[in-house]
């Protein structure tokens, strides 16, 4: 009987997880007593944050640098991190230019759209802490540590966030900024191989998109 290797089992186990936690995320049943967005706020923070975490160090028994949760100040990293959000936003404008119905099929909550204080709590708090329990697992544990981040993984974890868009809530337009800067996020991932990059990018992306869409309400 043939044996796995050990880099076979990290790849088969790694599988293992990743497809169960999209599985249950994208068909976890809500209840009616909690808000939808708190419910899947929860349910994505342990499956796409903590497992991932608790996977690579107490399974794997390797560094979270495995993640790409890694590297220091680097000039040539950071300018590349702000020419892909430059870039990314623009893709949103141009969108925007020619799907004029973006900017109002984008919801945000009402708060954010009336006061100025709730929207900078928003764009530097919300924003923020749910694209680093997306990072984590789409960047970090699919493309970086699953399949080595090459540019296959950049085309694949951005397949299987749209993906996950589509079974759990139904993607439509208003789904555009996220599934752009989750492209955008991988091409920073692939060249810096770290998430603090990835992650401004995406920070910085949706940040202006927002910005954008409220300007044209």
């Amino acid at each position: 009987m043939r044996m796995f290797t050990q880099k076979e089992k990290r790849f088969i186990g790694t599988t293992a997880l990743i497809v169960f936690c999209l599985i249950f995320f994208a068909f976890f049943e809500q209840t009616e007593e909690l808000s939808s967005i708190i419910q899947g706020f929860i349910i994505a923070f342990i499956f796409f944050l903590c497992l991932p975490l608790a996977y690579c160090r107490f399974v794997l028994r390797e560094s979270v640098a495995s993640l790409g949760i890694q590297g220091v100040l680097n000039i040539k990293d950071f300018l590349w991190s702000l020419l892909m959000a430059f870039v990314g936003f623009m893709t949103i404008w141009a969108l925007q230019w020619q799907f004029p119905t973006l900017a109002k099929e984008t919801i945000f909550p009402v708060l954010v759209e009336e006061n100025f204080l709730w929207f900078v709590v928003y764009a530097l708090v919300a924003i923020p802490l749910t694209l680093a329990v997306y990072e984590v697992f789409f960047r970090g544990l699919v493309q970086i540590l699953w399949l080595r981040n090459t540019w296959l993984a950049v085309l694949a974890q951005l397949f299987l966030f749209s993906g996950l868009l589509l079974l759990s809530e139904g993607a439509d337009l208003s789904d555009t900024p996220l599934i752009i800067a989750a492209l955008f996020s991988g091409i920073v991932a692939k060249k810096t191989g770290s998430l603090w990059y990835s992650l401004g990018t995406g920070v910085l992306i949706l940040f202006f998109a927002d910005v954008l869409f409220l300007s044209l309400r």
